[in-house]
């Protein structure tokens, strides 16, 4: 099997030869746990017409040679070498009923009202009293389908998408900060790691925040931490902990919160639910 015609084989139906099926279908996108590391909620989305793949956890994707050579440890000869011995299928219509993924539009923007939304943030353990103040809800549609999610803005107008069975965002995708006192800099993975800090601390940090809303988004501020005094408040997973050592490189008052608050949770979200689950009383 040469390079095209290795590339032509259906993302998903590799991974589902290798144990993997998808979690979550959408129009045009099958998300997975990531085959990568130990996780809760899937972050690997696979783009249905495309044949290409994501990994939100770690900000970086490809083809399906890439993520051969990424979970097998071998070359893209390798790799080309090894798919026919599985039986994929090379129907060019397969996923013709997902249509274009992407167009996703947002109706309406509101203060958060909803119940479900309310009852989802209470299942994450987040104090509604910091929800209100940086969440909203609001009404997208997919293909002519409505749906609503909590709605969290970043500095470029875009938005964070969440709800108990949806998560994405709309173009265009960026950072979140909030400008507090003196010169340091929280640096948060996503916005419910941010509310979780908000909810344990009981207050607003009062340092400048920063939520990345994707690692990939690191690169491009790496410059500012040059000797600037960083907590950190990433996910204890490969990626959090490569990207601890990244800006490590560029700053030496570095403090890994992860380390101390919750060194045996996947993140700060998860600490403050299962946390709670301990001190709730029991009926």
């Amino acid at each position: 099997m040469n390079l095209t015609e290795a590339k032509r084989v259906y993302i998903v139906d590799y991974l589902e030869s290798k144990g993997h099926k998808p979690v979550k279908l959408y129009p045009g996108a099958a998300w997975f746990i990531s085959p990568f590391r130990e996780e809760t909620e899937p972050s690997f989305k696979v783009h249905l017409k495309k044949n290409v793949w994501f990994d939100f956890g770690a900000g970086e994707g490809g083809n399906l040679i890439d993520l051969m050579k990424k979970l097998e440890g071998c070359s893209a000869k390798e790799a080309c070498k090894k798919l026919p011995q599985y039986s994929f299928s090379f129907d060019p219509n397969r996923y013709k009923h997902v249509g274009e993924p992407g167009k996703l539009k947002i109706k309406e923007i509101r203060p958060l009202k909803s119940d479900a939304l309310i009852q989802y943030i209470d299942s994450r353990s987040i104090s509604l009293q910091f929800a209100t103040k940086y969440l909203k809800e609001c009404t997208y549609s997919i293909y002519g389908r409505q749906f609503f999610a909590l709605a969290f803005r970043n500095d470029k107008g875009g938005y964070e998408l969440r709800s108990k069975f949806f998560k994405g965002s709309n173009s265009p995708k960026y950072i979140t900060s909030f400008k507090g006192k003196g010169d340091v800099i929280n640096i948060f993975e996503g916005f419910f790691d941010f509310l979780s800090c908000c909810t344990y601390y009981n207050q607003v940090p009062a340092n400048n925040s920063i939520i990345l809303n994707s690692l990939s988004f690191l690169p491009k501020f790496l410059s500012s931490l040059k000797d600037r005094t960083v907590h950190l408040f990433l996910d204890n997973d490969p990626a959090g902990r490569n990207a601890v050592k990244t800006i490590s490189a560029f700053s030496n008052q570095v403090t890994d919160y992860a380390k101390i608050i919750y060194p045996d949770h996947k993140d700060f979200n998860e600490f403050l639910i299962n946390s709670n689950s301990i001190n709730s009383p029991k009926s």
